[in-house]
């Protein structure tokens, strides 16, 4: 039960930074508000390092890298995606990638379950699509620039996931302190890389500039970085409770996160397709927490 409780709270945490991430996409670019996001998570993940503990070891670190160089893609294409739209098609596609990679990697590394967790793992990955896309008439089709970042976007957040398991329990937070850090690091690489182009006459033309957003989406960057965190020590705790592939899945439940907070601040209604996909994923992880 713990670890469905964990998993269920991972998804929650990892769709409401998905909400502001993607908020504060639409006026300043996503790798800056990838990069921006990934310094003030990390600020909060050494503070509870202290609470928490944090071995420093070569393993711990290795995964925590290998971990922050998918998520400085992932998380980038993510935001991307959802700035470009539309969400209610994209953001589903790449829940359902990022947990079919980490269920296959778990299935072939002995992850066991009954037959009823397995229909109940089948039933939450309906519950991710049915939450996640809005059907009307008026649907719009994403374009391949969409489609290919949703579709990268939700593989590097598998392999994001894969590498945190993988890190040994002893470590505590040093293997999520080390995704943040790589991400950061490397997104500010980039950064550095863009303007030096630009300063030479170089750089593409029409790009958002990011100092004239508003304050208020800058706030967004930071608390994006903060949930995101947040959500990732949710699933290093959770997949230490229990099996790999039952945490990416549940994981893959982010966009109600996201909706939830849609309807709260932004007046969205949730859809009969959406309130029936809630109905199917509490369902399903009441069975798998029996199973």
């Amino acid at each position: 039960m713990t670890t469905i409780l964990l998993g269920l709270s991972t998804a929650l945490v990892y769709g409401f930074a998905d909400f502001f991430g993607a908020l504060g996409s639409k006026r300043i670019n996503p790798i800056v508000v990838t990069f921006w996001s990934g310094l003030s998570g990390l600020a909060l993940l050494l503070a509870a390092a202290y609470f928490m503990g944090a071995d420093f070891s070569t393993t711990g670190i290795f995964w925590g890298v290998v971990a922050g160089i998918a998520s400085a893609i992932a998380m980038t294409c993510l935001y991307a995606a959802l700035a470009i739209g539309p969400i209610s098609i994209l953001s589903p596609l790449g829940a359902v990638v990022s947990a079919i990679v980490p269920l296959i990697v778990g299935t072939l590394q002995g992850d066991r379950l009954s037959s009823w967790g397995w229909i109940a793992l089948g039933g939450i990955l309906v519950a991710v699509v049915l939450v996640g896309f809005v059907p009307g008439e008026n649907v719009r089709l994403p374009s391949a620039k969409g489609l290919l970042l949703g579709l990268t976007a939700g593989a590097g957040i598998g392999v994001v996931l894969i590498a945190l398991a993988k890190a040994p329990h002893e470590t505590g937070l040093t293997s999520v302190i080390f995704l943040r850090a790589t991400s950061a690091g490397l997104l500010g690489l980039f950064m550095f890389f863009k303007v030096f182009v630009s300063k030479s006459g170089k750089g593409a033309v029409g790009e958002r500039p990011a100092a004239k957003a508003p304050i208020g989406f800058w706030w967004a960057v930071i608390i994006a970085g903060f949930f995101d965190s947040s959500a990732n020590v949710f699933f290093t705790l959770a997949s230490r409770q229990g099996s790999l592939s039952v945490v990416a899945v549940l994981t893959a439940l982010y966009p109600l996160g996201t909706i939830l907070l849609a309807r709260i601040f932004l007046k969205e209604k949730i859809a009969k397709t959406q309130l029936l996909g809630i109905l199917i994923a509490l369902a399903a992880s009441a069975v798998l927490a029996i199973a």
